[in-house]
Formats: C-alpha cells, structure tokens, sequence
C-alpha cells in the first residue's frame, strides 16, 4: 500500500512535469510567429532556465500540499490553493531570472506560461481524482466492526482520490456497531473466507486488533493467504491514510510495541545539528528586524519587550519560552486556560500585526540553541496544563518522549488545536510523528508549515 502511495505521487508529478513543459511549448508557440523549427529552436532556449524554474515549482507544489493524497479533493479548496501557489511560483520565477541573467527575454511569456500551467495542472489533477485513482481503487475487507473502522470507511468514501473502498466487513463474535446499510456484512465461518473474498471482490483484508485472537479467522487467512489475498492490520491502514493513531489503541500495549527503544541517537544528532544551522540561517535577519520590532513593541506596550511563560519539554523538564510580547499584559494568568485570551482586545495594534505575521515567535530561536526545542516536534503545553491533562488524557505524558517544535504535525493536519476538546486528537497525530520521526518527515512538517505561513493559516 505505500508502494501504491509512492507510486500515486509518482504519477501526479510526472504529469505535472509534462504539462509544465507543455505550458512553456504553447505560451511560446502562441507568442511566437515563425516556422515550426524556429518555435522549436526557441523552446530549446528556454529549456535550461525553466527547468530550473520548474523543479522550484514542483517543491512549492509539493510544500503546499498538492501531492498529499488526503488534500488532493476535486473542488474550490484545491483550486484555490494551486492558485495561491502559482502565484508564489511567479514570484520565484522571477527573482531566478533576474539573479541568473540568461538570454531570454521571458517578461512578456511569463505570465502565459503561469496561468495555462495552473489550467493544465488543474485539468490534469481533476481527471486524475475523477478516473483514474478511483478506477484503480484498492477493495478493503473489514474483519471486525468497529466504530474506527466504520469512521475509516466514511473517510474513504469522502476522500476517493485516496484509491480505496470498502468491499465489506465480517462481523466477529461480539460487534461493537451496526456498519452502514449499503455496505455488506458477511458471518465467518470454517472455510468460507474464500467464497467471502471472492463475492466482495476484495484486494485486501484489513483485520481489527480484537480479531487477531478469533481461532477461526486466523485458520481462515492461513487458507485464502496462498491465494495472493494481501493482508493488513487495521492500525497500519488507520495510520497511512488519516496520518494519526487510532484512538482506541492508545494503550499500555501499544506503548510497549511501538515506543520500546525509540531512541535514535544518528537520528537526533543529525537533527539537532540541523537545528542549529537553521536556527543561525534564520537568526542573521531576525537580528537585523529585532531592534524594530522591540522599537514598535516599546511604543505600543512599554516594558518588557519580551513574553516569558513556562512550558514543559521533554522528559518533563520545566523551561522558559520567549516571544516578542504582543499584549498589554506580561503574563498569562495561571486559571486561563486556552479558551480564554483568545478576545483581540488583549492584543496591541502591533500584536496583531506580529501575531499574524508570526514575527512574535522569532525569539524561539533562542529556546532551540539552548536546546529547549526543536523546530518540528509536538507543541510545548504550560506545567499547569499539563497536569490537568495528565489526568484527562491517558498517557498524555508519553509526547514528552521527544523534544517539543516550534512546529508540529499536529499543527500541519488540524485547523484547530488550541482547545482543550482538540487534545485526544491532537494527542494521536503526536503519537504518529513519535513513532514515525524522521528526517523526511520533519522536512514535510517544515515545507507544509512554510506554505500555511505564506497562506496566513493556522491562527
């Protein structure tokens, strides 16, 4: 199933990558009056700057996500944000043709080449949701009902560009819900998992962790397994496809399986080195912008220029976040919780603008050569609130295992996670980025959260 995700990704940029040539060919062609050898001879001038040109475009493509499966619906969203996108790609076209002086005069084609370039993209990813994705869906038959699995196949179902559907479910001993009505429900029992995969026309059996004790399912798959049925266990298939882990495994056994030995000492070197160089990368122009911002912040608010709040990292150690005050008041009272101090009037006139600018959070920079953070990680909770949710939330202590980011991935997949009845949810997606930590994955977290900058989101 990965491989059928890669391979998804795979096919949606080398469409792109045709289509942008493509673009340059008619923006050019229709521009350009002459033989056909002379439109040909043009577009060979103009290979070697818009390739350039156009991997930039396919990283910006790529860190809005518009090759993450789970975004890719047909519909205004998707538009608007490859819209948003494109006009970023314009941008970076032009500042690599005027820092690199090639022997094109692309001013007049530019513009062309941007706008069928967003037409080719958008008809291409629209086909390929409508016919192709769906026509190559992957059958999913579901041994045990659950209310996950029966949430999973809704999700499916909204998300069809993901390339699965639900062929059925086989009900165990004890069903914990009914599953929908236009979904088959089939009754297991000795030798007849065959005639089952073969009425539901099913590519893959998904089991559910409390049916991996049934006797008679497990002979079962030991009888149709030879038969080239694939198999998958319902946690796997949860998690490649909503990026968090399923709530109702959230137990000691699980911590056991997943978290033993999660130690990955080349891993955090690595990673802390690249803390530190992108923390000096980004700390020479937030030293050139930082007098004024303390400038306009002594003007706004007076004294201090700094906001200053505990927040526990990992291993529950207490440290000190700062920010660029952006209210009238130094602190956060101790019983406010995050559902309140969420009202403007709390805010300076230059606090909204460096809220909104997210300028407030450049001294965090500081908390990451300390080593207090990191810049992607689950988000640091202040001490009080972490004892409440302690108590609130099972094993809510397990998210500082890891050092807590500037950025999450929690923060890239939820709209909203400031409040206190986002925090299980909140707490899977955590729980997907510890297991799954790793420098791909931290350099999705940082180009997805870079777009949400560029897109004003998350505030």
């Amino acid at each position: 199933m990965r491989r059928r995700n890669k391979k998804i990704i795979l096919i949606m940029m080398f469409g792109d990558t045709i289509l942008l040539s493509a673009a340059l060919w008619t923006a050019l062609s229709l521009r350009t009056y002459g033989s056909a050898q002379e439109k040909l001879d043009l577009f060979y001038l103009h290979v070697v700057p818009f390739f350039i040109i156009f991997v930039l475009w396919t990283l910006a493509i790529g860190a809005f996500g518009l090759y993450e499966p789970r975004i890719m619906k047909n519909g205004r969203v998707f538009l608007y944000r490859l819209m948003q996108v494109m006009g970023l790609n314009v941008i970076m076209a032009i500042t690599v043709l005027y820092l690199f002086p090639f022997a094109i005069e692309p001013r007049r084609n530019l513009l062309a080449i941007a706008i069928l370039a967003t037409l080719f993209i958008f008809l291409w990813r629209y086909l390929f949701n409508l016919f192709i994705a769906r026509a190559g869906a992957a059958r999913l038959l579901f041994c045990g009902i659950t209310p996950e699995a029966i949430m999973l196949v809704d999700f499916m179902r909204t998300h069809p560009q993901l390339g699965y559907a639900a062929a059925g479910f086989i009900a165990g001993d004890t069903a914990a819900c009914q599953p929908p009505a236009s979904i088959p429900c089939f009754t297991l029992h000795k030798n007849t998992l065959s005639h089952i995969v073969r009425d539901a026309r099913a590519d893959i059996i998904v089991i559910a962790p409390e049916m991996k004790n049934d006797k008679t399912l497990v002979s079962a798959l030991l009888a149709v397994i030879p038969q080239g049925i694939a198999v998958l266990e319902f946690p796997a298939l949860h998690e490649m496809l909503t990026g968090k882990v399923p709530h109702s495994l959230i137990a000691e056994v699980w911590f056991l399986e997943n978290l033993i030995g999660i130690k990955k000492p080349l891993y955090e070197r690595i990673k802390r080195i690249a803390d530190v160089a992108m923390a000096t990368i980004l700390g020479i122009p937030t030293l050139a912008i930082s007098p004024v911002i303390a400038a306009a912040v002594l003007l706004s608010s007076g004294r201090p220029i700094f906001f200053r709040q505990k927040r526990v990292g990992r291993g529950g150690k207490t440290f000190e976040i700062i920010k660029f005050r952006s209210t009238w008041r130094t602190s956060v009272p101790e019983h406010e919780g995050w559902d309140r101090g969420s009202d403007g009037s709390v805010y300076t006139r230059v606090g909204v603008f460096l809220r909104k600018s997210y300028l407030d959070e450049l001294p965090q920079l500081i908390n990451i050569f300390r080593g207090d953070m990191s810049f992607v990680g689950p988000r640091p909770e202040r001490p009080e609130f972490v004892e409440r949710l302690k108590n609130e939330t099972p094993f809510y202590e397990m998210r500082l295992l890891v050092p807590p980011g500037l950025t999450g991935w929690a923060q890239i997949n939820m709209e909203n996670d400031a409040a206190v009845a986002d925090t299980p949810e909140k707490m899977q997606y955590d729980l997907y980025y510890i297991k799954n930590r790793a420098m791909m994955l931290d350099l999705l977290v940082l180009l997805r959260t870079a777009s949400a900058l560029l897109r004003r989101q998350g505030r």
